[in-house]
């Protein structure tokens, strides 16, 4: 990730993470606890109602707010004067996307298919191929975020369990594997999912951000609290928190699901 010298010079201070480092290979050669881990992530999916495979469409109003070092370092993925609060359309059997984000700057519309990304604000079209680019990658990321194990487990792949660690991660299965494509345009993006032992709740995903030349090579998490169930079965969290785990340690983004309405195929 790059950013001014200044706060690199403060960063140094705080960038030392206790998480694993998605993708990092070396965390193959330690001992890892036995189980498969699709099934593993396919059971985390049903647990939660696999809303990607049964839902025709789902709409979720967010709010959040971001740090000010995550805005003063990525200026462009953050875009702080659009993206404070959003009303989001996902419609998981064309794998499609709308989000309509608003801040003190206005309002920035974006669709997501496979292949194509439309980038608007306030009304006019954002060409610009970095904003197109963080666009992208915020909305592939989302997908994750809201859909969690019911879309990992149709999307991942090269799967393998992690040992089991202190804290935390003594209560969780830690599912590590790969997505290719990557969030955005990235070819791929490497990912651990902890998954809750005792009740199959994916509590926190980390993951890479190869999908901007200013983030590839740093990482993140989110973790993911307060989940409920809507009137249809599907499990979602109500409250998220990001954190970037490398080059540095800091706060990124925290925000909250305000309601959520889903459809069933």
């Amino acid at each position: 990730m790059r950013f001014p010298a200044l706060l690199l010079a403060s960063a140094l201070l705080v960038s030392c993470s206790t998480l694993p480092r998605p993708g990092d290979s070396a965390l193959s050669i330690r001992p890892a606890e036995s189980g498969d881990p699709a099934a593993i992530l396919r059971e985390s999916a049903r647990q939660q109602g696999d809303p990607w495979k049964r839902a025709s469409r789902v709409t979720a109003e967010l709010d959040g707010e971001w740090s000010a070092i995550a805005t003063r370092l990525q200026p462009v993925l953050t875009d702080p004067g659009f993206r404070k609060s959003s009303v989001e359309t996902y419609l998981p059997p064309r794998r499609e996307t709308l989000q309509i984000h608003r801040g003190p700057d206005g309002t920035k519309e974006v669709r997501r298919r496979p292949s194509e990304i439309r980038v608007s604000r306030n009304g006019s079209i954002d060409a610009d191929p970095e904003s197109k680019a963080a666009a992208a990658l915020v909305a592939d990321a989302y997908v994750a975020f809201l859909f969690g194990s019911s879309w990992l487990a149709e999307n991942a792949r090269d799967l393998s369990l992690l040992d089991a660690r202190r804290g935390d991660a003594e209560n969780c299965h830690l599912v590590a594997g790969r997505l290719k494509p990557g969030f955005g345009f990235a070819a791929d993006d490497h990912f651990i999912a902890w998954i809750d032992r005792s009740d199959g709740t994916l509590r926190r995903l980390q993951f890479s951000l190869n999908g901007l030349e200013s983030t590839r090579g740093a990482d993140v998490d989110v973790v993911f609290s307060g989940h409920f169930r809507d009137s249809n079965g599907f499990l979602w969290p109500r409250r998220f928190v990001e954190d970037i785990q490398r080059p540095l340690r800091a706060r990124a983004h925290q925000w909250d699901l305000l309601r959520v309405k889903s459809i069933r195929r």
